[in-house]
């Protein structure tokens, strides 16, 4: 602390000197020395002095006005205790201590541009002092907001004060020890600032970029496991006793290094509540008696497979006498499915869920965090960005049954963390452990876990939940990119983003599963493609993540929306050349219903569809670039079904019909859905 005190009273002396008279200069530095002492000592009340370089008082940039280097303030230091009773101001002391620790180059944000004046002046006297061996330089970039969060100090200070987290390790603070305690990879964090890249405009980006490049590391990091959330016993009746049969299954079902794991399975099983619809129940009174549309789990008398075991069906349904809500199924084994068989002559059960087996599963508690805010700018409306807290931030979930896999796993982490490392290069976090568990999201082991109470933390959903349409208004130009300029020279024409994207209506002439994806179908598509003859083009090759989702039957000869200007992508090892729209009731796995949009069939393919009260849409020759692809994120996010099922592009508060030649583009059935 002596060492770096003395730098700056160097150059405070220094500075003040040199507009005095060489014979006066031994007098005035004896008295500058002295008060500094005192002050130094608390021998004077904060406020009362201060020390300040003697610089341009006329300077047009006010950091230059003789800034104050050094206040008096009474307080406890980290490291020197009462000891100092002054301390520097940050822009005298940020200089130097980047000078001091050999920094070339200090990154500021946008807000420092006007103090980099002054840290340049006191960085040049420093070094011609010869108190340092070289002079950094401050570059400024703009700071990267994040929507649904603040990143202000003060804001975050009062968070953390008034209680409405928990800390500053939170899981919902956009603090290093708080995003590293909910499991947010490092290298999720490294591939968001990447994409987001550097810039010296101010942006506020969204939340759900940084979601997703989480779940694109952990999609890829993260093991495989079963986890019921919310559980509904399961007894096979038919299953003898207490024996328990094991299956091998992967841990990662693209990454075979990691190795498989056991699942144990016997007589009593959990499934999640949510994978039984109870036709008899107070939900299928509400219903009518009837299960949801497209759902294909376990009914009452029907049919479902556990995944990697046996295909059960439902005979009896015991009810608590209170609620009528179901508290156990009894159901029928059928031996002959085991592993994914499907008998010969027999119809394949399309719905498969998970489970964990009641005597080898083991009890945890999750925590499922989601944004902090319910709007994307706190405070910007209402005044006060506590009073825009989402209050559904955290459920938590004593009753999660996980197999014996993840606590095997998540007790040897805890040990080795206990063990401690040699060094702080090689030490352990308990978010390390991150699971997939399946058809609910990502998850990690939480710091406060223990060996009786295992915790895990909902990293991120396995899709963006909070998809809706943009509520703030944007500049006109910043959803606008400047085209080539017209043939002839003059001012380039500016295109909205809508019209860039080549929506076109196409035909799917066959369809068929993907040989290496189960969640993939390949489509063979006319979009109404020429060569260079005039002559109609080969059909495109379409890979689209539909398997499941809708039969190949009613596949066959639809007519469909397709964009046609992305560029070909491979997905699995084949490329496709163009990209189907649906509809989505926005849930996850199989509870998803998709629809496919409709066009008229009097539409001939290849017709560039338009927007209602838009001029004609004129689009790039493909979205290839990083900016263009940017486009289509842009577009995507505002395209929507309405309540009347009829497909919208919704920009700000203006609604336009998506339209072909002969009418609206539709859906059959789903209404107020998102499209993509």
């Amino acid at each position: 602390m002596t060492v770096y005190i003395a730098l700056p009273f160097a150059v405070v002396v220094y500075s003040c000197m040199q507009f005095i008279p060489l014979i006066t200069q031994c007098k005035y530095r004896i008295i500058l020395q002295r008060s500094v002492i005192k002050m130094k000592n608390g021998e004077f009340e904060d406020g009362k002095y201060v020390l300040r370089a003697k610089i341009d008082m006329s300077s047009p940039n006010l950091n230059m006005r003789d800034p104050v280097l050094y206040r008096i303030k009474h307080e406890s230091h980290q490291a020197t205790g009462d000891e100092w009773c002054i301390y520097p101001m940050y822009d005298f002391s940020h200089p130097i201590a980047d000078a001091v620790e050999g920094i070339t180059h200090s990154l500021c944000t946008l807000e420092f541009e006007d103090h980099r004046p002054l840290y340049d002046w006191t960085a040049e006297r420093v070094l011609k002092a010869g108190l340092v061996a070289c002079q950094p330089r401050q570059i400024e970039f703009s700071r990267l907001n994040l929507k649904y969060t603040v990143l202000s100090k003060r804001k975050l200070i009062k968070l953390v004060e008034d209680k409405y987290v928990n800390g500053w390790d939170d899981p919902r603070m956009p603090t290093l020890s708080g995003v590293r305690r909910r499991g947010m990879p490092p290298a999720a964090i490294r591939l968001f600032c990447e994409r987001m890249g550097i810039s010296k405009s101010d942006s506020n980006i969204d939340f759900n970029i940084m979601e997703d490049c989480a779940r694109e590391v952990l999609d890829d990091e993260s093991p495989r496991a079963f986890a019921i959330l919310d559980p509904l016993k399961v007894t096979i009746k038919n299953w003898g006793g207490s024996a328990k049969e094991d299956f091998e299954v992967p841990r990662h079902p693209k990454r075979d290094e990691l190795g498989e794991r056991t699942v144990p399975f016997g007589k009593s099983l959990y499934i999640e509540r949510s994978d039984f619809f109870d036709l008899e129940g107070p939900e299928g009174e509400a219903n009518g008696g009837k299960a949801p549309k497209g759902f294909k789990r376990l009914l009452p008398g029907g049919k479902v497979r556990l995944k990697y075991a046996y295909v059960i069906s439902c005979d009896e349904v015991v009810r608590d006498p209170n609620t009528n809500e179901p508290t156990e199924l009894q159901c029928t084994l059928y031996p002959e499915t085991r592993a994914g068989i499907t008998p010969e002559g027999e119809a394949r059960v399309q719905g498969i869920i998970q489970w964990v087996e009641a005597s080898t599963a083991a009890r945890v508690q999750v925590m499922q965090y989601d944004r902090l805010f319910k709007v994307e700018e706190p405070g910007k409306e209402s005044g006060e960005f506590t009073d825009d807290i989402n209050k559904e931030t955290l459920k938590v979930m004593n009753d999660v049954v996980v197999e014996p896999s993840v606590a095997m796993d998540a007790l040897g982490l805890i040990a080795r963390i206990r063990k401690g490392s040699a060094s702080d290069e090689d030490k352990l976090y308990h978010s390390a452990l991150t699971y997939q568990f399946e058809r609910s999201g990502y998850f990690a082991l939480d710091s406060s876990s223990t060996e009786s109470n295992l915790v895990f933390n909902r990293v991120v959903t396995l899709r963006d939940t909070w998809a809706a349409p943009p509520k703030s208004k944007q500049p006109k130009q910043k959803n606008q990119q400047n085209n080539s300029p017209k043939k002839g020279g003059g001012q380039a024409t500016i295109v909205e983003d809508a019209r860039r994207v080549a929506l076109r209506a196409g035909t799917i002439l066959e369809a068929g599963p993907h040989p290496e994806a189960d969640s993939l179908i390949i489509c063979k598509l006319d979009c109404g493609d020429t060569n260079e003859a005039g002559e109609a083009a080969e059909p495109r090759t379409v890979v689209a993540g539909l398997a499941g989702k809708i039969p190949f039957d009613k596949l066959t000869n639809r007519k469909v929306v397709c964009i046609t200007n992305l560029k070909p992508a491979k997905m699995r090892g084949i490329e496709s050349g163009a990209m189907l729209l649906a509809a989505s009731d926005g849930k996850e796995g199989d509870e998803e219903t998709v629809e496919l949009l409709d066009v008229p069939d009097s539409v001939p393919n290849g017709e560039l569809l338009s927007f209602e009260n838009m001029e004609p849409c004129e689009p790039d020759g493909m979205l290839k670039s990083k900016g263009a692809l940017k486009v289509w994120d842009r577009v995507k996010a505002k395209l929507r079904v309405d309540e009347n099922g009829e497909a919208i592009y919704q920009d700000d508060d203006v609604v336009r019909k998506i339209l072909t030649s002969a009418g609206p583009i539709k859906v059959e059935s789903l209404k107020q859905s998102i499209i993509g």
